[in-house]
């Protein structure tokens, strides 16, 4: 039963502790935050203290007691985007996944995933993905074409019972709206083949978050996912890799080379539940080896542990004082992520 608890502490606080915030800060010096109103979702941007954007998403709330929660977002420095994530309730029984675009003024996407109300979409996490290749210029190939790329990742718990997963959206944020292939939806698969059955159902906060690790943007991202019916912890890998060259037909019959960022999948690690964590303030970082350490602040201390290859360690304290002051000893703790 103690595991139980652990693992469920566990996948909750470390979705706290790591989800996308309902604001972020632009290179250009917007300040951009999302807020819940009785209307819908409303961005709000600003920049050295004056208001530049106010925008209520599209296709607002129109029914008393309908409300939106868990927003986030993120922007792109990239395209100049700012892609919005939330949980749209319609009613206690019903809700959705809501997946929206800022572009250059105007709403780009506003998109609803879970495709089923009533299969209760829930828990939805944002994070943002880049990537950077080079390859030979097919017309030159003494220069090199460089493809910068940017991805929104979106991942949710939908469903109940035998019927309930984790749902993962991938967003390219380069394509136009209108491109087919532009959003894609897929469902994250924590298969039993390895471990043992649960001695009994874990509870809903064990399993209903699924969330990203600790990670900057970058080409590669980890999903943390919980087995309902293992009660193991699969770290999925999300890779951005340059494909394979595709052609095209010019108007006048030339054959153009076109390359982009494809998402590549994998189960990285599989884990035994974590004891001993059952507190909140749990943390996780997740270093390129895929060996997480989950950590606590304490008033006098942080407490940790570490993922080996032979399960997790033993409890462990890092003493705070004048000599260590917390910042320092969290990046100490932070460091043995690998």
């Amino acid at each position: 039963m103690k595991r139980l608890v652990c693992l469920a502490s566990f996948l909750a606080l470390a979705a706290s502790a790591f989800a996308a915030e309902p604001y972020t800060l632009d290179r250009s010096g917007v300040f951009w935050k999302v807020e819940a109103s009785t209307s819908g979702a409303v961005l709000v941007g600003v920049k050295n203290g004056e208001e530049v954007v106010r925008s209520l998403v599209s296709f607002p709330l129109g029914i008393a007691g309908q409300n939106d929660s868990n927003l986030q977002l993120v922007a792109d420095e990239l395209t100049g985007k700012v892609v919005l994530a939330w949980q749209r309730n319609w009613s206690e029984a019903y809700s959705d996944v809501v997946l929206a675009v800022w572009n250059q003024g105007q709403w780009e996407r506003v998109s609803y995933l879970g495709g089923n109300a009533s299969l209760r979409p829930r828990n939805p996490v944002l994070k943002l993905a880049q990537a950077t290749s080079t390859y030979p210029d097919p017309e030159d190939p003494e220069k090199t074409v460089t493809v910068s790329e940017s991805f929104a990742l979106l991942t949710w718990w939908q469903g109940d019972g035998d019927q309930q997963g984790a749902r993962l959206a991938i967003l390219r944020l380069a394509a136009s709206p209108d491109e087919d292939d532009a959003l894609s939806v897929r469902e994250v698969v924590s298969s039993p083949g390895i471990g043992f059955n649960c001695p009994q159902p874990l509870s809903s906060e064990a399993v209903e978050r699924p969330t990203f690790a600790a990670e900057p943007p970058g080409p590669v991202s980890h999903l943390l996912v919980a087995s309902p019916s293992t009660c193991l912890l699969f770290v999925h890998e999300i890779r951005l890799e340059l494909d394979n060259p595709q052609t095209e037909e010019g108007g006048l019959g030339v054959v153009a080379m076109r390359r982009r960022h494809t998402p590549i999948f994998g189960v990285r690690r599989v884990l035994p539940v974590p004891q001993g964590l059952a507190a909140e303030g749990t943390r996780v970082v997740l270093g390129p080896d895929a060996q997480p350490v989950l950590y606590r602040v304490l008033p006098d201390r942080v407490s940790y542990t570490v993922a080996t290859p032979q399960g997790w360690s033993e409890a462990r304290t890092l003493q705070v004082g004048p000599e260590l002051p917390l910042d320092k000893a969290i990046a100490l703790v932070e460091n043995l992520a690998r």
